[in-house]
């Protein structure tokens, strides 16, 4: 594997890392029992039952993935009522694509761009304040008002359940304010010298204010403080985080693809 692609893969096996050891540490209850992760050539096959972590990440990061990996996959999920589904860097599927053709998997179509940034200082603009956020339900209550116009009936269960993992897994939950009243909030996680941001959200009456913006650079020095140097995120190739994030120093590092096996 070239160096461009080990970096970019490097990217995802620390984000599959992330989601295992939370995975693992959580306590289990009767709705989690199905919860889990298996390691897969580099990567982990996650589920997080009933949320959108249901797939695996980082496969292939290590060395090619063989056929095994694939049932290892497959098993995994077939054990939990779901199909096998994979989210890899395309330089992991442009290398690979002959042994996941074989095994049945067709490209969805979901294309996510990871964005990567060595943290630099980060002011959040004027006339936004933004605080650390301790109530989880709080936080996740405001999160889900921010993406329900976004997200269609039938997947709001799943929008609340994936927020409140979103929430626990969190090394800092951050909320934005306008004039005293909340805004936006967002997440971020801390593995090793990595911060990972995610769950970034804002009510659709707030957006195109600087808010996301804030909201990262809010991240961006909280990491610092937790030993961070540097930070990743990834969205959709058309989503104006890309451009808030672009004016904080990140840019663009792997393009990723959902991968799903034909029954």
């Amino acid at each position: 594997m070239s160096s461009g692609v080990e970096s970019t893969v490097s990217l995802a096996r620390t984000e599959a890392a992330f989601w295992s050891a939370f995975l693992r540490n959580r306590n289990v209850d009767a709705r989690s029992a199905d919860d889990g992760a298996v390691s897969v050539a580099g990567g982990y096959a996650l589920c997080l039952v009933g949320t959108y972590l249901e797939y695996a990440v980082g496969v292939g990061s290590t060395r090619p993935i063989r056929p095994d990996d694939l049932e290892i996959v497959r098993d995994f999920y077939a054990q939990r009522g779901l199909p096998p589904r994979l989210e890899l860097d395309e330089a992991v599927l442009a290398r690979d694509r002959a042994v996941l053709t074989a095994a049945g998997y067709e490209e969805d179509d979901v294309r996510l761009v990871v964005l990567q940034a060595a943290i630099g200082a980060a002011t959040v603009p004027d006339g936004i304040t933004v605080r650390t956020a301790t109530n989880r339900r709080a936080w996740a209550d405001l999160v889900v008002r921010a993406f329900e116009d976004i997200t269609p009936d039938a997947d709001h269960a799943r929008l609340r359940r994936s927020t409140e993992a979103n929430a626990a897994s969190a090394q800092g939950l951050v909320i934005a304010s306008i004039d005293g009243v909340d805004v936006g909030a967002a997440a971020v996680g801390i593995t090793g010298d990595l911060a990972l941001l995610y769950s970034g959200a804002v009510l659709s009456t707030h957006r195109k204010r600087g808010i996301h913006r804030a909201l990262t650079a809010a991240r961006l020095a909280l990491a610092t403080r937790r030993g961070a140097t540097r930070a990743a995120l990834k969205t959709t190739p058309d989503s104006p985080v890309i451009r808030s994030a672009a004016a904080l120093g990140f840019t663009p590092a792997a393009t990723r693809r959902r991968l799903r096996a034909l029954d």
